[in-house]
């Protein structure tokens, strides 16, 4: 990634907004997978756009991240938050997955010149692409909902 992808961003946001406005009460409760329903999905969304905003936000601040992470460990937090995520009621995390979008967003927005050259050059550009993960969760939601 050369650029913050802004654009792609705020597109992922309004099919994410679009898509919560659809939902029913009964479709937050349908299963993606055995273990995750839309609900937890949102929820998980929720939580790493909020992990972005909140590592952005330290980036800018002058607080910088650890340089690297194993590669198990995002896994290893899904795995950790799942039962907290399963226990939030649908229209709650969905509520929370459009929030978080937006403030992710927004922190990305002001990220400044050199943040987003440390952030890239750490090899962290998930931070600043928040279009990707959005778009690969709407995917799976659709896909249980058809």
């Amino acid at each position: 990634m050369e650029r913050v992808p802004l654009d792609e961003n705020a597109a992922a946001r309004q099919r994410l907004n679009a898509l919560i406005d659809s939902l029913s009460d009964d479709d937050l409760g349908r299963p993606v997978t055995p273990s995750w329903s839309v609900g937890a999905v949102l929820a998980q969304v929720a939580f790493w756009d909020r992990w972005a905003q909140t590592l952005v936000q330290r980036w800018r601040s002058g607080q910088l991240p650890p340089p690297t992470v194993p590669p198990w460990y995002d896994d290893a937090i899904n795995h950790t938050l799942l039962p907290a995520w399963q226990s939030i009621p649908g229209r709650s995390a969905a509520q929370l997955a459009r929030a978080a979008a937006e403030a992710a967003d927004h922190e990305i927005e002001k990220a400044e010149t050199p943040v987003v050259a440390g952030i890239l050059a750490s090899h962290q550009s998930n931070l600043l692409d928040r279009a990707t993960p959005r778009n690969d969760a709407l995917d799976r939601i659709e896909h249980a909902l058809r």
